[in-house]
């Protein structure tokens, strides 16, 4: 990305309160949002006029928090869904896919609110690879478990219009699958092409 987007300066922050939030069950709540907005706003100090949030589980209520942030927050899975459905006809169906299951259901309300702010009808049916992620966590081998994941997508492909990849790790396979027919839009590319592209 930096080869791609060459004026561009990419910031990765992780704060592991939030993940302590998830946890504890407080994603959403007020003390999730100080911080989400404690966080953003030291990102906007230190000179970062775009942000991103990279998670799904941290993102409800994030329109209480955007008014805190002088500099727009953009949420990944709402740019994936938008790009996802503008890609499909009227009545598609959209695949969000993973070889976990936690980030399907935000994902696939994120693809329903997609749909109705252009218009559209859509179904988006949420699918955990199940093969994949028990080779995951039997084996530890990302190569052999992406190699399921890719396998699902190339088998069944013609059954959708375009697929979802919520899983940001699962991002390192795109290159693979450039050759798809049906459209596969990741967590990371179309995010950071937003970003950058902002006016």
């Amino acid at each position: 990305f930096a080869r791609r987007y060459p004026g561009a300066r990419i910031i990765h922050f992780v704060d592991e309160c939030l993940e302590l939030c998830v946890e504890e069950g407080l994603a959403g709540t007020e003390k999730c949002h100080a911080i989400l907005a404690r966080d953003f706003n030291a990102l906007a100090e230190a000179g970062c006029d775009r942000l991103g949030l990279l998670c799904s589980l941290v993102k409800p209520g994030i329109e209480t928090v955007r008014p805190l942030v002088p500099v727009p927050i953009v949420c990944y899975d709402d740019v994936q869904a938008e790009r996802a459905v503008a890609s499909v006809p009227d009545g598609g169906k959209i695949a969000v896919i993973a070889m976990n299951t936690a980030s399907l259901a935000p994902s696939q309300k994120a693809v329903y609110e997609a749909a109705a702010r252009a218009g559209k009808s859509v179904e988006a049916v949420t699918i955990c690879v199940e093969d994949g992620r028990k080779c995951l966590a039997e084996t530890g081998s990302t190569d052999l478990a992406d190699a399921y994941f890719e396998r699902y997508l190339r088998a069944h492909q013609e059954e959708y219009h375009a697929f979802v990849i919520p899983q940001i790790p699962l991002s390192r396979i795109m290159p693979k699958i450039r050759d798809l027919r049906t459209p596969v839009f990741d967590s990371i590319e179309p995010f950071l092409d937003h970003l950058v592209n902002l006016p």
